[in-house]
């Protein structure tokens, strides 16, 4: 079986223009995670989905691939239906890594892309991880997840959920990974949206509520998704405080 990865990328964003481009440590982010999925066990091709000149630039100038998508497209997903259909390669397993996931681990998308290899029977995979810091549970930019018993999602909110009223309940955050059969993946372009997920401005409820269910793994780390400006230099912070903290050690 064949795997694509695709990094749908965007520079127009409304809540940070340019965000695939913005350094990290003197690489693009759009690098980050490029050099993610390259390194996943699994993926055999690995290739970025934009209708951005500049982006195509940067990525042909670290090494990356491109394929160019109609501007029009309304999701990350179209963009990588879009992308399977221009590559005209018989993929069996394509995986969708969001462009503004710059900690993302090799080993989640691995996780993912075996996940897929191994259940024909599953439409589609994605991942998720406990919040490893209060505050960012009431951030509308980390996107909640509540499972079944099966580890499949039921609902995916910019809110908090669930409202815990009483007791103790882990609140789950959503990795930006989707893995999917092809034939899935494929159906998804023509689905119809209730409006939940503009509501939301999540993609992954148009998938719910037509019925394709979505098997969630454990991330591996720490991810941090960015969304915003403000993420950003709120993921440059942690970083810095890390590598600090990382310093600090090994001068003891």
């Amino acid at each position: 079986m064949r795997t694509l990865a695709v990094l749908p990328s965007r520079f127009a964003s409304t809540r940070f223009p340019g965000k695939p481009l913005a350094r990290i440590a003197g690489k693009a982010m759009v690098q980050w995670v490029w050099e993610a999925a390259s390194a996943a066990p699994g993926v055999d091709r690995v290739v970025v989905a934009t209708d951005d000149e500049r982006i195509w630039k940067a990525v042909h100038e670290f090494g990356g691939e491109v394929v160019i998508t109609d501007p029009n497209l309304p999701s990350g997903t179209d963009r990588v239906a879009a992308a399977l259909e221009a590559l005209g390669e018989p993929f069996d397993v394509v995986v969708n890594i969001q462009g503004d996931e710059p900690a993302m681990h090799p080993d989640t998308i691995g996780a993912v892309v075996d996940l897929m290899r191994n259940r024909p029977d599953l439409p589609m995979g994605t991942a998720a991880c406990p919040f490893a810091d209060l505050d960012e549970v009431f951030n509308p930019n980390a996107v909640k997840v509540v499972l079944d018993a099966r580890s499949r999602a039921l609902y995916f909110s910019r809110a908090v959920v669930p409202f815990v009223k009483e007791g103790h309940f882990p609140l789950r955050r959503h990795i930006g990974v989707y893995g999917f059969q092809r034939s899935v993946l494929l159906r998804i372009p023509p689905l119809p949206s209730s409006g939940l997920a503009e509501a939301e401005s999540l993609e992954q409820l148009r998938f719910l509520e037509n019925g394709i269910p979505m098997h969630v793994l454990d991330a591996t780390g720490d991810p941090w998704g960015i969304e915003t400006r403000s993420d950003y230099d709120a993921f440059l912070q942690r970083r810095a405080a890390r590598g600090n903290a990382a310093a600090n050690r090994n001068n003891r």
